[in-house]
């Protein structure tokens, strides 16, 4: 399966309309539909940008992304958390500047919703008391 085909699944799955995450990326509507239907192809940085995007708009489809190109979903929740743990570890500086932001904005969405459940709270409080 081409990158293309991938993508526009992990769009379709997740509810992205083209037009929002075009601007977002500060493409055209034409040229991500271009690339969706395989018809053109985007640099590395615009590639980046649309990803972002996607988790901007819908978080967790940049996740979906990457596991359907590495055709490896992750597995079981527990494992998904040993496995982000590690990967936070042994990531760059540049990575880790990433991960703080997706980490700022998820917190900021989270903030926002009127009923936050007491297990975040407890979570959250030992979370930064470490």
């Amino acid at each position: 399966m081409q990158i293309c085909q991938l993508f526009k699944e992990a769009m379709d799955r997740y509810g992205i309309q083209g037009k929002e995450l075009a601007a977002i990326a500060g493409i055209s509507q034409n040229h991500l539909s271009q690339f969706r239907s395989g018809h053109k192809w985007v640099s590395p940085e615009v590639l980046a940008a649309l990803l972002e995007g996607m988790d901007q708009l819908s978080p967790g489809s940049r996740a979906y992304f990457c596991q359907l190109l590495a055709q490896k979903p992750l597995s079981e929740k527990e494992d998904s958390g040993r496995q982000l743990i590690e990967m936070i570890e042994n990531a760059n500086d540049e990575e880790m500047e990433l991960v703080l932001l997706a980490i700022g904005r998820k917190w900021k969405n989270v903030s926002q919703k009127p009923a936050i459940s007491s297990r975040y709270s407890t979570e959250l409080d030992s979370a930064i008391a470490v």
